[in-house]
């Protein structure tokens, strides 16, 4: 019996291409300023990785709270009949558990999510700020990298996630170096597969280059890894700061 998981991207960020009236937006609405929809772009990415997925066989369909995420997942919910499951554990590095909906808020407008379906990740614990901290995340990842095989011991399962769970490649390979698995494309897709119940995956598809499936790339969402970190992410962790947490991480262990 083998289970191969394929690990998706979103798509083309609103915010990232509109920044300044995103915020503006957020400020006047009071909406969540790390929740944005997908753009134009990224719903014609995410169409046409549903394409580019659609004939794999795909069984479940695993997504993260983020609006994003559930949008670029969408088409192939509906290309394949199969319902949207909101898993905590794929949700964004820097995670706030309040500040997005949970799956059955989203129900009314994505009738798509499965609000009885039970994550397969603990819920997340934030910290005194409310946010999970960058160590806790890596921990998550390798949590996830467990649970996924446990959970699902055979067949084929979507995970659509955010660019920094390319660090679960890294926990599923038992990678070393977060730096050394590499980047995630926009919409990006890999593709792991393990024979014997999650002991050992191997990759069987990368996901830094969306080329095969993906038509049109947006220069504000880029194929992103732990090496733009200094100048991406809210807190300036440099790469060799992300390097010395993971290695952090793998020590202590899952969460």
């Amino acid at each position: 019996m083998s289970l191969t998981v394929f690990l998706v991207r979103h798509g083309a960020r609103f915010d990232f291409a509109n920044k300044e009236q995103w915020r503006a937006t957020c400020a006047r609405l009071g909406h969540e300023v790390s929740d944005p929809s997908l753009s134009a772009l990224g719903h014609a990415q995410a169409r046409d990785t549903a394409a580019a997925l659609a004939s794999e066989g795909v069984q479940h369909i695993l997504v993260s709270p983020y609006l994003r995420v559930i949008q670029t997942a969408q088409p192939l919910a509906h290309a394949c009949s199969l319902p949207l499951c909101v898993e905590e554990g794929l949700a964004e590095l820097a995670y706030s558990p309040g500040a997005v909906p949970s799956g059955a808020q989203r129900v009314a407008y994505f009738p798509e999510v499965d609000d009885a379906y039970m994550p397969i990740h603990p819920a997340v614990q934030p910290g005194p700020d409310g946010i999970e901290d960058n160590l806790c995340y890596l921990r998550r990842m390798l949590r996830l990298a467990i649970e996924l095989p446990r959970r699902f011991p055979c067949g084929i399962v979507a995970c659509f996630s955010h660019a920094a769970s390319v660090a679960l490649i890294a926990a599923l390979t038992r990678s070393e170096s977060l730096d050394a698995v590499g980047t995630f494309a926009p919409c990006g897709i890999w593709k792991v597969v393990t024979d014997d119940e999650g002991a050992t995956w191997r990759v069987e598809q990368r996901g830094e280059d969306n080329s095969r499936h993906v038509t049109e790339n947006a220069p504000s969402t880029f194929p992103w890894g732990f090496r733009h970190s200094e100048t991406t992410t809210a807190a300036k962790t440099t790469p060799a700061e992300w390097e010395a947490l993971w290695r952090e991480a793998v020590r202590l262990g899952p969460t």
